[in-house]
């Protein structure tokens, strides 16, 4: 991305949309951390924070539920997201689907818009590219248009290490780069 003396760096929605206590929120602190530090504009928000009822099966929610209008702004709002969604299961977890789902019913087409880079986490030691894939499709058929990348992190690798050492540092640099280099959709103010 061009930048020039004094502007600020896109703005990036860090969603952790997995365990609000342990390895998704982890993740979220260190790669929010630094994406600041590399002079992004960073808003992080949890999916426990905007919970939502069960979308009804024929996909016809009496009114439109008020936190999946939030989280329509919220992306309307900013240039690139991080999605972190937990494992359950070898898939994502039902409240991550959920929120596409009613997300993906507010008008405008609130998906279409940012560049959605996934970060994946798991305590299991085989399958963890299953929830990436199956994150991607959900979001693709709700109207993501670019997703640039998909990264896989451990729970165990998480909770052990400092502030990204070795191959998570890897992981999480590539990550910051990746959310760096997302265009402006705004002007700026």
């Amino acid at each position: 991305m061009l930048s020039l003396p004094g502007d600020i760096g896109p703005k990036i929605l860090v969603l952790s949309a997995g365990d609000v206590s342990g390895s998704c929120r982890t993740l979220a602190r260190i790669v929010s951390q630094a994406l600041a530090g590399a002079g992004a504009d960073v808003t992080h928000i949890s999916l426990t924070d905007y919970p939502m009822p069960l979308l009804p099966s024929d996909g016809n929610g009496e009114d439109m539920h008020d936190n999946a209008k939030k989280i329509a702004r919220h992306l309307a709002m900013h240039d690139g997201v991080l999605m972190i969604s937990g494992e359950v299961n070898a898939s994502l977890p039902a409240a991550v689907k959920n929120m596409i789902d009613w997300v993906s019913f507010v008008p405008g087409e609130p998906w279409h818009g940012p560049s959605v880079v996934l970060a994946t986490v798991t305590g299991k030691t085989g399958g963890q590219m299953t929830v990436g894939d199956h994150l991607r499709t959900v979001l693709e058929a709700a109207g993501v248009c670019d997703i640039p990348g998909t990264f896989v992190f451990r729970s165990a690798e998480l909770e052990a290490a400092g502030e990204g050492e070795g191959a998570l540092s890897i992981r999480i640099r590539a990550v910051t780069d990746m959310l760096m280099r997302t265009l402006p959709r705004h002007l700026p103010v």
